[in-house]
């Protein structure tokens, strides 16, 4: 079974026990941030076959016990016991996928030359949600190969205010006409 299979069951799995607790949100939080905590040292002690599986757990628990809700621990403790501590940024990004898009919450990215405002990144979230009948969440990354203008790119979707793309726009309105 490929990782991104198993990725997606752990997720959903996880979604639909902490959504039902009403504690999707928290457990999400709190394994997108030991995510960071398991750094590719960390991974390969639990990945490694010279420790054996209940010194992996003990190691675990002694971490992790009465410092993250019931789920969150008995996760981390059954991805350690299934071998499977590599997948848990992976299985944190999905997660968060799942409880955003369980509270009508889109993420995306919105790309500019130049800095922007939060006011303008406000302005062009509502424009993005109206567009998108979902509520946009946007994140702001510089691209220096962009002339002018912005980009947004959200859930598969793409609204180009760039110079290039209106200078494409253009060129190809010129070239319907034969100039």
């Amino acid at each position: 079974m490929s990782s991104n299979i198993v990725v997606k069951k752990y997720a959903k799995a996880l979604f639909d026990v902490t959504y039902q607790k009403g504690s999707a949100g928290e457990v999400a939080s709190q394994l997108s941030e030991l995510s960071k905590i398991f750094t590719s040292e960390i991974t390969a002690f639990f990945s490694s076959p010279f420790n054996s599986t209940e010194n992996k757990i003990t190691v675990a628990k002694s971490a992790l016990e009465g410092k993250c809700t019931a789920e969150t621990f008995n996760f981390v403790i059954t991805l350690v016991q299934n071998e499977r501590v590599y997948l848990i940024s992976e299985v944190s990004k999905e997660l968060s996928l799942l409880v955003q898009e369980s509270a009508g919450i889109t993420k995306g990215k919105l790309y500019s030359s130049q800095p922007v405002t939060a006011d303008f990144i406000k302005q062009v979230e509502g424009k993005a949600t109206q567009a998108l009948g979902k509520k946009v969440e946007l994140i702001f990354e510089q691209d220096e190969t962009l002339i002018a203008g912005y980009k947004v790119d959200v859930a598969g979707w793409t609204m180009d205010d760039s110079a290039q793309a209106h200078l494409k726009i253009l060129k190809d309105d010129l070239m319907k006409k034969g100039l």
